[in-house]
C-alpha cells in the first residue's frame, strides 16, 4: 500500500475559471479560503468569502469537513485549476489522521503514538507503508536508541572489537552487542550517537535513498542538515593536505640536519656520507611524488569555487563534473598516502562529502562556493524538469536558488518556465525587502527580456522561514511542492 505525500491532496475545479477571485489568486501565487457546503463522492461544493460558489472534484474524502473553512493553495494547471489544501494547522489534518488509522488498523498495528507518528512521518517523505517498510525502518530506530542509550559501564564489560563498525548496520551491531557480548568501540562513538537528532527523520532519509543505515551515515547526515556546507568541508579536505604536505616536509628536513651531523662527526666515512645524501634525495622525490595526488585534489577544489568577480557564469553541469571527479580521488586513499594521524580526520570529511554528492546526483541540489569581491558566500540550487505536454514534447522547468547574503538575510527564488512563460516568486525575510525588489523589478525585466524571455510574471512572499534548502528533508524529498508554504 502506497499513501502518497500533502502535495498530492488536490482539489481539481469545475467551470470556476470566470470567477474572479479564483483568477487572483492564480495570477498572483495566493491562498483562498472556502467552506464546504456539500460533498458528494468525490464532488465537493465550495463557498467563497466572496459569496461566490463552484463546484470541484477531490481526490480525498471531505465528508468529515462539512461546515468547515479549509485553506486551499491556488494551482493552474492545463486543463482546470487545482485547488491544495493547506494541511499542517487546518481541519485537513483530521483526513490524515483519519487515513493513519486505517492504515494502522489495516496493518493489524497496535493503534499507540509511536506507529502513527512513525506512518505520519513516512507519509510526508513519500515512503510506501507496508509491513516491511515499517519492519525495517522500526527495527532501526529502535536499534538506534538502544546504541545512543548505553552507558559507558555497560560498554567495558563486552568481549571485543566490532570490524568495521563505522559501516555496518545499526540492527546488526545490536545482535552482536546481546547475542556475541562484542562491540567494545561503540564507545568511541557514544557522543555521536546521543547528540544526533531528529534521528526518526534522519533514518526515513537515509532508507528512502537507499542508503546503509550505518553509524557514518548517520553522522554524516546529521552534520550536513545543522548546517555543515560543501564550502566548510572543502576547507576541511585543504587543511588535512597542507597539514600532511607539512609534516612530511619537517620530516625531510629533520633527516637532512641529521645526516649532515652524521658526516661532521666522521669525516672519514665519505662514501657512506655520500650513499646518505643519495637516499636523502630519492626521499625528497618521493615525497614530491606523493604530494601528486593531493595537488590535484587541490586542483579540483580550487575549480569548484566560483570566482564572479572574473566569470559571471556558473556552469552547474562543470560543477557537477568536478565534484564527481573529487569524490573518485578522494576515494583512491591508498595513493594519497596520508599520515597516520590524519586518516581518521580525512576518512570522516570524505564521508560526508560522498553523502552530499549522493544527494545532489539524487535530487539535482546543488551546492555552489563562490567569490565576489571581498565576500565569500553559498548558494544552493534544485533543480526540476517535468513533461506537461507529452504530445508536443513540452517541458516546464523549475529552479530554485536560496542564497544567504550579508544584508538582506536568506533570499529564496522560485523560477519556473513553461510555454515561454518565466514565472518568478522572490521569497524575502520583510516589506522593506520586498519594496527594494520592487523598485528594480524593470531592470530585472530589462535583463531578461534583452535574453530572449519576454513573457514574466514576478510576485514576491515575505517568508515566513529562513532555512537554507538542505535542513529541510522534508522539501527536499518531495522537490517542489512544500515551496509555497515554505516561503
Amino acid at each position: 500500500m502506497r499513501i502518497s505525500g500533502y502535495s498530492d491532496f488536490n482539489l481539481r475545479t469545475i467551470g470556476a475559471k470566470g470567477n474572479k477571485q479564483i483568477n487572483d489568486a492564480v495570477k498572483n501565487n495566493e491562498s483562498v479560503t472556502g467552506k464546504i457546503l456539500d460533498v458528494k463522492s468525490n464532488a465537493v461544493k465550495i463557498l467563497l468569502q466572496n459569496g461566490k460558489e463552484f463546484m470541484a472534484n477531490s481526490n480525498i474524502p471531505l465528508e468529515n469537513l462539512l461546515g468547515e473553512q479549509v485553506n486551499f493553495k491556488v494551482l493552474n494547471s492545463d486543463k482546470n485549476i487545482v485547488l491544495q489544501p493547506q494541511i499542517e494547522g487546518t481541519a485537513l489534518e483530521k483526513e490524515l489522521d483519519a487515513k493513519i488509522n486505517n492504515l494502522v488498523s489495516d496493518l493489524k498495528l497496535p493503534n499507540n503514538e509511536e506507529n502513527k507518528s512513525l506512518i505520519k512521518e513516512m507519509i510526508k517523505q513519500n515512503i510506501p507503508v507496508n509491513v516491511k517498510n515499517l519492519k525495517i525502518i522500526k527495527d532501526n530506530i529502535g536499534s538506534f536508541n538502544i546504541l545512543s542509550r548505553l552507558t559507558k559501564e555497560e560498554v567495558e564489560i563486552l568481549n571485543k572489537n566490532i570490524e568495521n563498525i563505522e559501516t555496518k548496520e545499526m540492527k546488526e551491531i545490536v545482535k552482536d552487542i546481546y547475542i556475541n557480548k562484542e562491540g567494545k568501540n561503540i564507545l568511541d562513538f557514544l557522543k555521536d550517537l546521543k547528540n544526533i537528532g531528529p534521528k526518526e527523520k534522519n533514518i526515513l532519509f537515509l532508507f528512502k535513498n537507499k542508503f546503509e543505515i550505518n553509524i557514518d551515515n548517520m553522522k554524516t547526515l546529521d552534520s550536513l542538515l545543522k548546517g555543515e556546507k560543501l564550502d566548510d568541508i572543502l576547507k576541511e579536505i585543504n587543511n588535512i593536505l597542507d597539514e600532511d604536505i607539512s609534516s612530511n616536509k619537517s620530516l625531510v628536513e629533520n633527516t637532512q640536519e641529521n645526516k649532515l651531523e652524521n658526516v661532521k662527526e666522521d669525516i672519514l666515512k665519505l662514501k657512506t656520507a655520500k650513499d646518505e645524501v643519495t637516499k636523502l634525495d630519492t626521499e625528497k622525490e618521493v615525497i614530491k611524488t606523493e604530494n601528486s595526488p593531493k595537488e590535484d585534489i587541490k586542483k579540483i577544489i580550487k575549480s569548484i569555487v566560483q570566482n564572479l568577480n572574473t566569470d559571471k557564469k556558473v556552469d552547474v553541469e562543470k560543477i557537477k563534473q568536478n565534484m564527481d571527479s573529487l569524490v573518485k580521488t578522494l576515494n583512491i586513499q591508498n595513493e594519497i598516502k596520508l599520515g597516520e594521524s590524519l586518516k581518521g580526520e580525512f576518512h570522516e570529511v570524505n564521508q560526508k562529502l560522498e553523502l552530499l554528492n549522493d544527494i545532489s546526483n539524487e535530487y539535482m541540489y546543488f551546492q555552489i562556493p563562490f567569490e565576489y569581491k571581498e565576500y565569500k558566500n553559498l548558494a544552493e540550487i534544485l533543480l526540476s524538469e517535468q513533461t506537461k505536454d507529452k504530445k508536443n514534447n513540452k517541458k516546464s522547468i523549475s529552479i530554485l536558488i536560496s542564497l544567504d547574503t550579508h544584508n538582506l538575510s536568506r533570499i529564496d527564488t522560485m523560477l519556473n518556465y513553461y510555454n515561454e512563460d518565466l514565472n518568478i516568486v522572490f521569497g524575502l525575510k520583510d516589506e522593506k525587502t520586498k519594496n527594494m525588489f520592487v523598485k528594480n523589478e524593470k531592470k530585472l525585466i530589462g535583463v531578461l527580456k534583452s535574453i530572449g524571455i519576454n513573457n514574466i510574471h514576478i510576485n514576491y512572499k515575505i517568508k515566513t522561514e529562513n532555512e537554507p534548502i538542505l535542513n529541510n528533508i522534508e522539501y527536499i524529498n518531495n522537490k517542489f511542492s512544500n515551496f509555497n508554504m515554505w516561503v
